[in-house]
């Protein structure tokens, strides 16, 4: 199978996610195989093709500061991006690529995970989805069927701005942006952080581009776009910038922040008798691994409010099983909270209101 590699180098934020596009709507089953590498060499969001702009961005931030809004064909969360991260977006004929999604990106990540192997990096793919070292996530993915064409994205990670991502999102507080910050730099990890040091870009893409060489197990020639994808590229420009296109509604937003596969953040509030309990809640493999429980209600003794959240970190998201947990944290430390019992903890941990 003849694969095609478009290289092109640095761009505008708006051709890094049009360009590949493009490409798949043009693809055809006669089509060869493309693989394109690129880096933007301008910072913005991208938010994934079932979200909303208005619910996962903070809009006016972004505008404020002319950082671009861009909304993707491919699935996934929000996401700040910039020249630290160097695209790989591969573009195949649905016939010729895995039917099922698991296999796909099994199969168009593995080229990453060699390469940062070679670079030093200890990196695993982690199904279905994730490229990770020791846990911590060094790449975003997503896959799509566009026209007739499979798609699978991703980057290689030099370096990421952890408090740039935490701002541009829409969150309700400014305790949960921090939480946000936390996590990622928590669970996020780059090559400058892995290795010590940036690598030349130049050294990396030619690494990546011999890993696809080796997977497909053919040599990928140079290319440029054809008149007719050119044509498609102004076409998705004028899409990609069009409010209406930007800010179509996706699903509604659930309150949960995706940091990993695994790792994810929620802030809720729940009003009670006794007044508003607020949560923030961090799961990692839906293990509560980290909660903060605050308001505006009495607890006697006050200092038990963080033994409570400690005796429920470590526990599974499961209803009935915290509420065991806090009925027998409420009766052996007498815990007093007019009009807030264990039930209401539960429900404010579970994100009800």
């Amino acid at each position: 199978m003849k694969v095609r590699l478009l290289d092109l180098n640095c761009t505008s934020y708006l051709h890094s996610q049009t360009i590949y596009h493009a490409v798949a709507y043009c693809t055809t089953k006669a089509s060869p195989g493309t693989i394109i590498i690129v880096r933007s060499r301008d910072p913005y969001v991208s938010v994934g093709y079932h979200q909303s702009l208005e619910e996962e961005i903070d809009v006016r931030d972004c505008d404020e500061r002319r950082i671009p809004m861009i909304r993707r064909e491919v699935g996934g969360g929000a996401v700040f991006l910039d020249k630290d991260q160097l695209f790989f977006q591969c573009i195949f004929p649905r016939e010729r690529a895995p039917l099922r999604v698991d296999h796909l990106y099994k199969l168009f990540l593995q080229p990453a995970v060699k390469t940062y192997r070679r670079l030093g990096v200890d990196a695993s793919y982690v199904p279905v989805n994730d490229i990770q070292v020791n846990e911590k996530k060094i790449c975003g993915t997503g896959a799509a069927r566009i026209g007739d064409a499979s798609v699978v994205v991703g980057n290689i990670m030099f370096d990421f701005n952890y408090g740039e991502m935490a701002r541009v999102l829409r969150v309700p507080s400014h305790e949960f942006r921090e939480k946000a910050l936390e996590s990622m730099e928590l669970y996020l990890t780059t090559l400058r952080r892995e290795l010590g040091y940036l690598p030349e870009h130049e050294d990396v893409k030619n690494i990546l581009v011999n890993e696809f060489e080796d997977m497909l197990g053919t040599k990928l020639y140079r290319d440029e776009l054809t008149s007719e994808e050119h044509k498609a590229v102004a076409r998705m420009d004028e899409k990609f910038t069009s409010p209406d296109w930007l800010f179509e509604k996706g699903r509604p937003s659930d309150n949960w922040v995706k940091i990993t596969t695994s790792v994810k953040i929620m802030e809720s509030s729940c009003q009670s008798e006794g007044g508003t309990i607020r949560i923030i809640l961090r799961l990692k493999d839906d293990i509560i691994d980290d909660l903060s429980i605050s308001g505006d209600f009495l607890f006697q003794p006050r200092d038990d409010l963080k033994g409570l959240e400690d005796r429920l970190t470590g526990q599974p998201l499961r209803e009935d099983r915290l509420l065991r947990k806090v009925e027998s944290f409420y009766k052996t430390r007498t815990i007093q909270s007019p009009g807030i019992g264990p039930g209401d903890m539960v429900r404010a941990i579970m994100g009800r209101k």
